[in-house]
Parts: C-alpha cells; sequence; structure tokens
C-alpha cells in the first residue's frame, strides 16, 4: 500500500525576496546645504523689510533720495517728476503697504534664518518654522507689493507701473521658491532619515546618562 504524500513548506531565507531593494540612507549633507541657502535668503528678506519699514516712517523723502530712485528711468526718457513720485510715496504709506510688506518681510525672515540654523543643526523644527515664515513673507510680501502697484495706477508713467507690477509677480515667485526649498527636507525620504538619525543618537546618549 503507498505511503501517504506529504509536502512541508520549509522558510529559506535566503531564498526570500528582501524587504527593501532600495534601503533609504541618511543624508545630512542635503539638509544642511538647504539651511545655507535659507540663512543668506534670510539676510536679504530682513534687509528688504527693514528698508520697507525705514520708508513708512519718512513723511517726505529727500531730494536725494528721490533722485537716486528715478536715476535710472530718467535715463531711459521715462517721464516723471520728484512731485509724483513724492505723492506715490504718500499713498504707499496711507494704504500701508510700506508696513505690510515690511513687517511680514522682518517676521517671515527671522524665522527662516532660526529655521535654517535648527535645519543645520539637523532638528525637525528646522523646515517647520522655515516654511512658516517663508510663507508669510510670500503672502504678505506679495500683498505689500501689489498695493504699491495700484497706488501708482493713474498717478505714475505706465512703464513705471508696470515695473512695479512686474516686481509684485517677481517678489511672488522668489518667496514661492524659497517656502519649497524650506519644506523639501520635510518631504525628502534622505533629509527625513537623516533628521531621525539625529533623534535617535540624541534618545540614546541622554538613555545612558
Amino acid at each position: 500500500m503507498d505511503e501517504p504524500f506529504s509536502m512541508r513548506i520549509v522558510n529559506d531565507n535566503s531564498d526570500s525576496m528582501p524587504t527593501d531593494l532600495f534601503p533609504v540612507r541618511a543624508d545630512s549633507k542635503g539638509p544642511k546645504t538647504v539651511a545655507i541657502i535659507l540663512i543668506v535668503g534670510s539676510f536679504l528678506m530682513v534687509t528688504v523689510g527693514w528698508g520697507d519699514i525705514q520708508n513708512s516712517m519718512k513723511d517726505d523723502l529727500s531730494d536725494s533720495d528721490v533722485d537716486l530712485i528715478l536715476e535710472n528711468y530718467r535715463q531711459q526718457n521715462v517721464n516723471v517728476t520728484s512731485e509724483e513720485y513724492q505723492i506715490y510715496h504718500d499713498k504707499m504709506i496711507e494704504n500701508n503697504s510700506y508696513s505690510i510688506r515690511g513687517i511680514c518681510l522682518i517676521i517671515g525672515g527671522f524665522s527662516v534664518l532660526i529655521g535654517g540654523f535648527l535645519t543645520y543643526r539637523l532638528n525637525i523644527l528646522g523646515p517647520k518654522i522655515a516654511t512658516g515664515g517663508a510663507l508669510l513673507a510670500t503672502i504678505g510680501g506679495w500683498y505689500g507689493s501689489w498695493l504699491m502697484k495700484n497706488a501708482s495706477d493713474g498717478l505714475l508713467p505706465p512703464e513705471l507701473t508696470k515695473v512695479h507690477e512686474l516686481m509684485s509677480y517677481l517678489c511672488g515667485i522668489c518667496m514661492l521658491m524659497c517656502t519649497s526649498l524650506a519644506i523639501l527636507p520635510l518631504i525628502n525620504a534622505s533629509a527625513k532619515a537623516a533628521f531621525n538619525q539625529k533623534d535617535r543618537i540624541e534618545f540614546l546618549e541622554n538613555g545612558e546618562e
């Protein structure tokens, strides 16, 4: 009589497929490079914002300031007088475009600066703070620039109005790029692995003490 047939599956780890064919490697250089760019960009944001705040506190621009601003336009035969630009300056004070853009850029710039330093130290709070600051600067910077453009409508020559319109778009694009750069370490797998690796090391060091 034939013996009963039996089959046994042997679990051989050598023949099993690896669970992760492409393991994510922690990359600390990427976040640190992003951090340096953010720190440099934050200084530019704060500088522009401080200039706006100073302009918001000037009731009247000096003749030298107006001549410096309009020098390039006059060389291109754009017909604009100092009195017209002074009225434009007054309108920007009235509609708070100086203050809005200046305050948002300064607060956003300092947030990006702090976030940049934390990101360089591989602290996960860094890119979060930098992203929030960059978003604030993006919204406030664009809105302030748009108000400046609206203030120039019907007051300054069309050439200058177009320049202010283009500047509002350029401000928005630059700040959106800054925001994208700040959020990059949060969505990049290698960068996130570097943050997690740093957290594990600090946890082990604190546990041994």
